[in-house]
């Protein structure tokens, strides 16, 4: 730095540093911002005191960022202004339905009140106290306690009660009743949107009233008015607007909503039935008529309503029972009932169904689409329909095996094999027909036949009864085959031993077989079903054990 440069920094460095001071918060935007944040509060107040003209300049940016925030985040929103909205709506006609519902709920208890009975009686027999029975009998209802609980976490933000009633440990109730808000919307609302709002408890009855942020439930004794509802819900608004912000973000410090329990004292009501006046008039004729004959047709109503009942029970019994029938919705619609499912084709009718329940077909609206059920029995309707069992054969099931048993024809037998593949739950085919059993039994004893000659086509005594005995059992063989539709076939072989000339051996060959054929023939098997061979064995010396015919019997086909 040369002299000049160090002149001027000791002349000028104080006012150098402030102005490059001054140059930064003016380049850089963010201290800018800081600048103006400091000071915009006092500014819009001294603006606004001065003449006004702030509100006119906010009007339009404000209501225009209020639209776009409304249509953006309406629930938002619309949880905020709840609190003063439901007191606006409600204003104008709380006192009319007020009072409607008051006067309804007098005339309904007077004219359907029960008399002449004595109260000590009554108290006699009920085994308490004459006063306590009095308190019953004059208390309309009476708000013993209520519970002001945090909807964000389940915690007891504040609780009051009347100064008869039997207090448990406030954390604990406020802690199951949330158990059990959470329990309804689990089980009994897909969409968690549901909400419990009356619950009846022996004597007491629960009020839950909902608000965005907290739960008012209140305990109650008695019948309470409707309006008693909107005097609740007005309590819980007034709680959110004074301690809105607390109530969201409370945490269990009950400091931050001191004061809040004096609001819930408002919900403690109580109200005692008025004394008859005494001179009151006895009912007239006309009233103890009109009366009557709402009761009877009350009586005809109530009586109309259990036979629908029983007649919608009766059905529904029936429908989840019949095998081939899936139900998905049984519902009432006036006298009428809705059956909405499933129908096997091969399952009973709704005509069937009808007339099992003993209900008028009229009386069913019914929408069935089909599938193919795996139920046994109809499984085994399918089966029976789709392989056109023969009426003399008798079917069942066991798992997915069909067992045919009887006189089963060979010819369906072959088919049923064929087709068992396309009936749905059917994957074996089994026969147990005796005729079967006893024609394979059979065929395995005659199956090795085989006949000695002496000489030329003459049978050896011994081999001539063997062959009468064998050819008396192939025809019973044979007869019962034919008569199941089936054939057999008899396969002859002629041997010679092959001394002398080949004409002369094979005309012995032939003729021995010719003997068995006739044989058969004789006894009924067609000769189209036997078939003769010869083989001829040259050899050198005779050997007599080829001086026979062989027969195999094949079969059923």
């Amino acid at each position: 730095m040369n002299d000049l440069d160090e002149l001027k920094s000791l002349l000028f460095g104080a006012e150098k540093q402030t102005l490059d001071s001054i140059a930064e918060r003016v380049e850089k935007r963010e201290t800018r911002a800081v600048d103006v944040a400091d000071i915009l509060p006092e500014a819009i107040h001294t603006s606004h005191r001065r003449d006004g003209e702030l509100v006119g300049a906010l009007k339009e940016p404000v209501g225009e960022c209020l639209r776009e925030s409304f249509h953006e985040q309406p629930e938002f929103y619309g949880n905020a202004l709840y609190p003063v909205m439901g007191p606006a709506i409600r204003k104008s006609i709380m006192h009319t339905l007020r009072t409607f519902t008051q006067q309804i709920n007098t005339a309904m208890e007077q004219s359907l009140s029960a008399k002449g009975m004595k109260w000590r009686f009554q108290a006699w027999r009920a085994g308490i106290p004459f006063g306590e029975f009095v308190l019953q009998r004059t208390l309309l209802y009476r708000v013993e306690q209520a519970y002001l609980i945090s909807r964000e976490n389940g915690l007891l933000i504040g609780h009051v009660h009347h100064h008869a009633a039997k207090i448990k440990d406030s954390d604990a109730v406020s802690a199951m009743f949330t158990a059990i808000q959470d329990f309804v919307k689990e089980s009994f609302s897909p969409d968690r949107t549901g909400r419990l709002e009356t619950a009846d408890m022996g004597e007491f009855t629960l009020w839950a009233v909902h608000g965005p942020h907290a739960l008012l439930v209140c305990v109650i004794r008695g019948l309470p008015p409707k309006s008693l509802r909107t005097d609740l819900s007005a309590i819980l608004e007034r709680i959110h607007f004074r301690y809105g912000e607390a109530v969201r973000s409370y945490a269990g410090d009950t400091s931050t909503v001191d004061g809040v329990d004096e609001e819930l004292r408002a919900c403690l009501r109580f109200e005692a039935q008025q004394a008859a006046e005494p001179g009151r008039k006895k009912q007239s004729v006309a009233t103890i008529v009109f009366l009557t004959l709402l009761a009877a047709l009350i009586a005809v109503f109530g009586v109309v309503r259990w036979q629908q009942l029983q007649d919608f029970q009766r059905l529904e019994a029936v429908a989840y029972t019949t095998p081939g029938i899936y139900v998905g919705s049984l519902e009432r619609n006036g006298r009428n009932i809705h059956l909405r499912g499933m129908r096997d084709p091969f399952a009973a009718t709704i005509n069937d169904i009808a007339a099992a329940a003993e209900i008028d077909l009229t009386r069913i609206e019914y929408d069935l689409q089909s599938f193919q059920s795996l139920e046994p029995d109809i499984v085994l309707r399918r089966a029976v329909n789709m392989l056109a069992v023969p009426s003399q054969v008798t079917v069942s099931l066991d798992g997915s095996r069909l067992t045919a048993s009887g006189p089963v024809p060979y010819a369906w037998h072959q088919d049923a094999l064929m087709g068992i593949a396309a009936v749905p739950g059917v994957d074996e085919l089994q026969i147990t027909s005796k005729e079967w059993q006893s024609v394979e039994a059979g065929l395995d004893e005659l199956r090795g036949g085989q006949f000695l000659f002496r000489d030329g086509v003459l049978l050896t005594d011994e081999d001539s009864i063997k062959l009468q005995r064998y050819v008396e059992s192939l025809a019973v063989i044979h007869n019962t085959v034919t008569s199941l539709g089936g054939t057999i076939s008899v396969n002859l072989t002629g041997f010679a031993d092959g001394s002398g000339s080949r004409e002369l051996n094979e005309a012995l060959a032939e003729g021995r077989a010719a003997v068995i054929k006739y044989s058969l023939a004789e006894a009924g098997i067609p000769e189209a079903d036997i078939h003769l061979r010869y083989e001829i064995a040259m050899a050198e010396e005779i050997d007599l054990n080829l001086r026979r015919v062989d027969i195999i019997v094949t079969g059923p086909r």
